[in-house]
């Protein structure tokens, strides 16, 4: 059997390995082989950077730019950064994905654009660092946001307050006792404070970082990775917001050992099918909820409503609380406008192209 058709994984080379290859995608690429023809040569391999209709992909014998888009060539699944996918060589179109092998964790939202449909970020990763410059104002909603997406991966969530040194230390300590559920590393990055735990918490593991523009994403990312890897920007004086100076999703190598994902400013965070991470990120406010007279209870106006006897005691908060049922009011309709977009699908009717409630 070939290097590149063998599961064994001491027969692939190193950096395969270097990026997260393991016995169980080793596995799972045997079960896809039977599919191909040896004639394509099938290769794995491991994405890099997504750009329209194509990709860079690391394969065991160095990076390779691939068509993707082709309808062939993909199939019915898109690749996103870091993706394991097959590539093969397409008799048109040359270097191809030919398949994408079965993801560990995704990073989804409800995409921002008119159609009702999911939008996968980047996938396979094992921590999601959340990055907040400390010196951008404090959005509790949006971080409960991205937590929820965070849990919603499948992967372990952690928040990286930035830019440390641009504020008092009792400013850094407020917004970490606001994060309870996750765990908060606070840095700075000219000076290298938490950068090493930081390295710590990811070594060996795959990592995405996601904010706002602005949030220090890239300048982290220089300080992990040792160079000047992401150009930087400085950010507006009035409200410390930033330029995209990150453009694309894109994967580098730690040289500790790891795999990091930036990416650019995320703004619109749509939550997609994410009950459970819901009630997760508010376990505190779906405690009293299980308590409720009606099991589907909105919070509001019912009566024997535990939530808003609990917050009336002052053991909910009330803001915490709205936030909890703004996420729950557009899950509840992206449920219903997914089952009108199945039953217009079902009666050869395009899916609906208006846009639904704000989702933050």
């Amino acid at each position: 059997m070939s290097r590149t058709t063998s599961s064994n994984a001491d027969e692939f080379p190193e950096l395969l390995g270097r990026y997260g290859w393991t016995p169980e995608r080793a596995r799972w690429w045997d079960a896809h082989l039977v599919g191909f023809d040896p004639a394509a040569d099938p290769r794995p391999g491991r994405v890099s950077r997504v750009d329209r209709g194509e990709c860079d992909v690391i394969t065991a014998s160095g990076p390779q730019r691939v068509v993707s888009d082709s309808q062939r060539a993909q199939g019915d699944i898109a690749p996103a950064t870091g993706d394991w996918v097959a590539v093969i060589d397409d008799p048109e179109l040359g270097p191809a994905v030919g398949a994408v092998l079965p993801r560990t964790t995704a990073i989804t939202r409800r995409d921002p654009g008119p159609v009702v449909v999911e939008q996968v970020l980047v996938a396979n990763v094992d921590v999601v660092a959340v990055v907040h410059a400390l010196d951008q104002s404090f959005s509790a909603a949006r971080l409960e946001r991205f937590l929820v997406l965070a849990h919603d991966s499948g992967a372990e969530p952690l928040v990286v307050l930035t830019k440390a040194d641009l504020v008092d230390a009792a400013a850094a300590a407020a917004i970490a006792r606001e994060l309870t559920d996750a765990t908060v590393v606070v840095t700075a990055a000219p000076t290298g404070e938490g950068v090493d735990e930081v390295r710590r918490f990811v070594a060996g593991r795959t990592v995405v970082f996601m904010g706002l523009s602005g949030s220090g994403k890239s300048t982290l990312t220089n300080a992990l990775m040792g160079d000047e890897v992401q150009v930087t920007a400085d950010v507006r004086e009035g409200d410390a917001r930033g330029r995209h100076t990150t453009t694309s999703r894109e994967l580098f190598l730690l040289p500790g050992g790891g795999v990091l994902i930036d990416t650019p400013g995320v703004r619109a965070i749509g939550v997609w099918d994410a009950w459970p991470a819901v009630h997760r990120v508010y376990a505190d406010v779906s405690a009293h909820a299980s308590q409720c007279r009606f099991s589907d209870c909105t919070h509001g106006q019912e009566p024997g409503c535990a939530v808003t006897a609990a917050v009336a005691a002052g053991t909910l908060d009330a803001q915490r609380v709205a936030r909890y049922r703004q996420l729950m009011i557009e899950l509840t309709e992206l449920d219903d406008q997914i089952d009108e977009s199945v039953r217009r699908q079902k009666r050869g009717r395009p899916p609906s192209r208006r846009r639904p409630g704000r989702s933050g």
